[in-house]
Order: structure tokens, then C-alpha cells, then sequence
């Protein structure tokens, strides 16, 4: 079994809308280190900001479909809508956002 998905779940299920979020922010920071991310936190909403590509999710929708990669893949396929080009294969965290597992393809998915 995956640990990083193992513990990811872990955190999906017992934390909160805001805690979660800023797992996810935190995972997206490390990981696309060379552009300028921000998260802007308010009673309602979440946005995220990086370069030019931006998303808002509300605390319901991300307390709905909270899951272990289920938010971050929603935000990176929200920023390929507006232009973003994301290879697959740029790491293994972007490869468990999508579902991509040892031996898979995209072509599986």
C-alpha cells in the first residue's frame, strides 16, 4: 500500500475544510516551487492563485469531496481549463493526483 495515499487519506477524513486545504496548498507550493502560488482564506471560499491561473472552491464543495488527491487534482484540472500545460509525468505527486499508479498510463485513465 501507498503510504503517502495511505496518510493522505488519514487527513481527508479527520481533518477540516481549512486544515485540508492547506495540506493541499502546501503539497501544490512544493511542488510548482517556481511559480508564485498564494491561498486567500474566507468564511466561505478558498481561492487559489497561481501566475495567471486561479480557482475558488467553496468550504462545502471541498468538505463534499474531500479525498485523498481529489481536491488537488480538481485545482490543477481548473488551471489546464484556463491554459495551464501540466505534463503527467512531472512527479510522482502530480501521477497520484491523477491516479496514476505504478505500470498505469494515462490511457488507463
Amino acid at each position: 500500500m501507498n503510504t503517502s495515499g495511505y496518510i493522505r487519506g488519514y487527513m481527508a477524513k479527520n481533518m477540516n475544510a481549512v486544515e485540508f486545504m492547506n495540506v493541499v496548498f502546501n503539497a501544490l507550493r512544493r511542488e510548482f516551487e517556481e511559480e508564485e502560488l498564494t491561498l486567500e482564506i474566507t468564511n466561505d471560499d478558498f481561492q487559489i492563485t497561481m501566475g495567471d491561473y486561479q480557482t475558488v472552491l467553496d468550504k462545502a464543495f471541498v468538505e463534499e469531496h474531500q479525498s485523498p488527491y481529489g481536491i488537488d487534482r480538481y485545482i490543477l484540472k481548473e488551471f489546464e481549463k484556463q491554459g495551464f500545460h501540466l505534463d503527467i509525468n512531472r512527479s510522482q505527486y502530480v501521477q497520484y493526483c491523477f491516479g496514476i499508479h505504478h505500470g498505469a498510463t494515462v490511457s488507463d485513465l
